[in-house]
């Protein structure tokens, strides 16, 4: 499989392996035509899943989370070619590159970009962390579902919280091969 994150210097290695570990997992269990890798500049928390939505009104488009510009480090799409994925530059990025006011933010509604993709979104920072977050959005044609993950370094990264999801289901996605 082409689609593998390296990570960078303020990135701990360990972390990144089990990041790949869960993009392996999510490919395996979703197989989305279009699949987005976004850092964002260091940790984030769960308040960031399903940012605006209104959690009493079933969800018709939900939006992608509002992250700053400046906070946004890289996104990196990937489209899927027979059992593999491809990078290939999509015309239209998740996280604009220049500010906007929040309300035009919480309008760019994740459904309009596409009808079957997943998104993932990593902390960077984590080498000096000691900890680490994803956030995920799986779309398909008939559902919506949002999840977090977060992570925590001891002698090893382990799985410390979730919301959204499981925690049995994140380990399972983990121990796709």
């Amino acid at each position: 499989m082409s689609l593998q994150i390296a990570g960078g210097k303020a990135d701990d290695q360990q972390f990144i392996t089990l990041l790949n570990s869960l993009v392996r997992g999510l490919i395996e269990e979703e197989t989305p035509q279009e699949f987005w890798i976004i850092q964002i500049d260091n940790w984030f928390d769960h308040k960031w899943l399903g940012f605006g939505m209104n959690t009493t009104v079933p969800i018709e488009k939900p939006a992608f989370p509002p992250f700053t510009p400046n906070r946004v480090v890289c996104q990196f799409s990937y489209v899927r070619v027979g059992d593999d994925y491809e990078e290939s530059p999509l015309p239209v990025l998740p996280h604009s590159t220049k500010r906007k006011r929040s309300e035009m933010n919480l309008r760019k509604c994740v459904q309009d970009s596409t009808r079957s993709a997943s998104f993932v979104w990593y902390s960077g920072n984590s080498l000096a962390n000691g900890r680490g977050s994803v956030m995920v959005y799986n779309i398909a044609p008939d559902r919506f579902e949002c999840w977090f993950a977060g992570f925590n370094r001891g002698r090893a990264w382990t799985l410390h919280s979730t919301k959204g999801v499981s925690r049995d289901d994140v380990q399972q996605l983990l121990e796709i091969r």
